[in-house]
């Protein structure tokens, strides 16, 4: 097989298993919204926020540090891998466990305290199998970790089933979270020894390298989990867990719809960066802009439909009693389409290589939304926890995109972008008319609606139309 072959194959598993792990992760969510309810589910929110929080921490940019230093020509690959690999492990321990004794000192419910210390081990795991991602990529076998991570996400879907069947509660929830990802750790294990044998490895000198390669990834990391994750944690010490739960629904309905940019992007970040590393600035600025275009033909709809849907859909997904959250949704949907550019001029960034330029700017961002957390959501709750990320994630785009445009010497086509808000704009009136359909009917109305106007306006790029008109090789 051709590594062409090989990458373009390796390309489709790993969208397919990210689909197929966020179909089962809606599911998911669909179950536990409507047996744990808006309070139930808001300390399930907490526990998992809290421990996302020390998640990204110990997380320290290691998973692209083990994927270029495995890739070096001169690298020992066993050597390298085993002693990421238990650096994480070593971290993960220290983190994690301090996550389970500072949870004890916060002024949450015992019910809570207890998800976070059992929790722990849960997200312990997930961050041993992320790192061994960096391995599956480099040997293009990411159906191996595909396969890991759907029976992993299957079979929590089927233990938060038996737990709604039989009426168990949170704890009962958290003991299957740990169960899958203890499972899918265990395949991950399994699957990696057949590519490099991973084992512990305590190589000082080189864990100081693995630190000094790291360190500007890491810092830039633990600034993007204080505007990230800060929301919650502020929210769930100041507001009831019924408001952390509606906030929590429908914050996760953003997480699935920004999966779309960042796989995108994993697959435009290759050619970028070989464009610009062999100094086509040419063929840089003109992928630049096509993916800016592709950005905006998905992120400008993805607003304008949520708007007029946003109550029914949050019923559809969570649950009626998570309707009421139609109004925080509209909000947030707006900081999902800031995601869609800070994600594209965010992988650039990585392409020109000014990772450590951009520190200032993720440093600014923490500083000034969590300055507004804290303002802000004692007094008024939800809705201005989910301003306050709209601002954050406008904040970074904007930044990013004026450090890459600077850096490129290049501006961004405004053209598709203009025609798209025309034709959603008209999608948008046409959805306001249509509140006695079902929202799945309204979803297929509006994007048919959307695209039909967008063709007609000339914002289809004449490359995607080329390929339907044209026929299918015998």
């Amino acid at each position: 097989m051709s590594l062409t072959r090989a990458i373009a194959g390796n390309t489709a598993v790993q969208v397919a298993g990210r689909f197929i792990g966020t179909a089962l992760g809606v599911l998911t969510v669909a179950v536990m919204t409507r047996h744990l309810g808006r309070a139930g589910y808001g300390e399930f929110t907490t526990v998992t926020s809290f421990l996302q929080f020390f998640g990204i921490l110990v997380d320290f940019g290691l998973t692209l540090t083990m994927i270029r230093m495995i890739s070096d020509a001169d690298a020992d690959e066993e050597k390298v891998a085993s002693n990421i690999f238990t650096f994480r492990l070593v971290s993960g321990a220290a983190f994690f466990g301090a996550a389970a004794v500072i949870g004890l000192f916060f002024p949450y419910p015992a019910t809570v305290k207890a998800g976070i210390a059992l929790g722990s081990l849960s997200y312990f795991c997930i961050s041993l199998s992320s790192v061994l991602i960096g391995v599956f990529q480099k040997k293009l076998a990411v159906a191996r970790s595909a396969v890991a991570e759907i029976a992993g996400r299957a079979l929590l879907f089927g233990g938060v089933v038996a737990v709604s069947l039989t009426g168990r509660g949170l704890m009962a929830i958290i003991a299957v979270l740990v169960l899958s990802n203890v499972v899918q750790l265990a395949l991950c294990l399994v699957f990696v020894q057949r590519l490099t044998r991973v084992r512990p490895a305590f190589d000082l000198s080189l864990w100081r390298e693995i630190f000094r390669q790291s360190w500007p990834l890491g810092v830039s990391v633990a600034f993007n989990l204080v505007y990230l994750k800060g929301d919650v944690i502020v929210m769930s010490l100041s507001r009831s867990q019924a408001e952390v739960g509606l906030y929590g629904a429908s914050y996760k309905i953003i997480d699935v719809m920004t999966i779309i940019p960042m796989v995108f992007m994993g697959l435009v970040l290759p050619p970028l960066t070989a464009a610009w590393t062999s100094g086509d600035r040419a063929s840089f600025v003109r992928r630049l802009g096509r993916a800016f275009d592709l950005m905006s033909l998905l992120a400008v709809p993805m607003v304008l439909g949520t708007l007029p849907l946003a109550g029914d859909l949050m019923g559809f997904v969570a649950g009626p009693d998570f309707a009421a959250a139609g109004p925080l949704l509209c909000i947030l949907i707006l900081a999902g389409a800031m995601v869609f550019w800070s994600a594209l001029f965010g992988h650039a960034i990585v392409a020109l290589g000014l990772q450590r330029k951009m520190i200032w700017g993720y440093a600014a961002d923490a500083a000034v939304s969590l300055a507004l957390y804290f303002l802000l959501i004692p007094r008024f709750g939800a809705p201005a926890a989910a301003w306050v990320t709209v601002f954050s994630e406008a904040f970074i785009a904007a930044a990013t995109a004026v450090v890459v445009l600077r850096a490129a010497k290049a501006a961004v086509p405004l053209k598709t972008l203009g025609r798209s808000v025309l034709a959603a704009g008209i999608m948008y009136l046409a959805l306001l008319g249509t509140s006695g359909l079902h929202v799945i009917w309204r979803v297929t109305l509006g994007i048919a609606v959307y695209f039909v106007f967008l063709f007609l306006f000339g914002g289809l790029p004449r490359e995607i139309i080329e390929q339907l008109r044209r026929p299918k090789a015998a």
